[in-house]
């Protein structure tokens, strides 16, 4: 499951969300506190069910300004990210190129490709090379579409190809990732292609 914080949330995302809008406002700080916390040191698919879990709750907690009341202590591990003030926990997504690595809690640019070292930002920016004329197959218009003698195979293969590319990031940028940050979430599905998370092995 997936949610992108620039589309309209879906019922079944506002239903998990009334869970945490009954918190108040240092219930809130402390659970986003302990739990994000408990992801330091590793990169994290973003379907994980306790990310999942995060992610809603910290839509919640953006909308109410909770990690600027200071209401809790963000672990020490944690910088302040620089979009939000919330704790730095940055994602790696097929946009990285274009987006950076995009802040968990806002939806912001957490981290700009050009602030990266520059063997990473290249390594980054590669794969999004790579990756992009394979999620533009979901895209195509009528006349794209006509020149390929089968489209659906031609979107097949294309869904193929998007597994093993966030398979690649998984296992190849995202342990670099973490050599840089304190936990990393990383995109487990490309919904366009009707790639889902149990078709990534890593």
């Amino acid at each position: 499951m997936s949610h992108n914080p620039d589309r309209p949330v879906d019922p079944l995302w506002e239903e998990y969300a009334q869970v945490f809008r009954g918190f108040d406002d240092l219930t809130l700080a402390r659970w986003m506190a302990q739990t994000v916390g408990l992801f330091l040191g590793r990169g994290w698919r973003a379907s994980h069910p306790l990310m999942a879990a995060y992610r809603v709750g910290a839509q919640v907690a953006h909308d109410r300004q909770i990690w600027l009341k200071r209401l809790a202590t963000i672990p020490a591990a944690y910088p302040v990210a620089p979009c939000c003030r919330a704790p730095l926990l940055p994602m790696l997504t097929r946009d990285v190129a274009e987006s950076g690595l995009v802040c968990v809690h806002c939806g912001g640019t957490a981290v700009a490709c050009g602030d990266l070292p520059a063997d990473l930002r290249h390594a980054l920016e590669e794969w999004a090379a790579d990756y992009r004329p394979v999620h533009a197959v979901a895209h195509w218009d009528d006349h794209e579409q006509q020149r390929v003698r089968d489209y659906n195979r031609a979107f097949e293969d294309a869904a193929k190809k998007a597994e093993g590319l966030l398979a690649r990031a998984a296992c190849e940028l995202v342990p670099r990732l973490t050599d840089e940050f304190p936990a990393v979430v990383w995109e487990d599905q490309d919904e366009c292609l009707e790639v889902q998370p149990e078709d990534i092995e890593v």
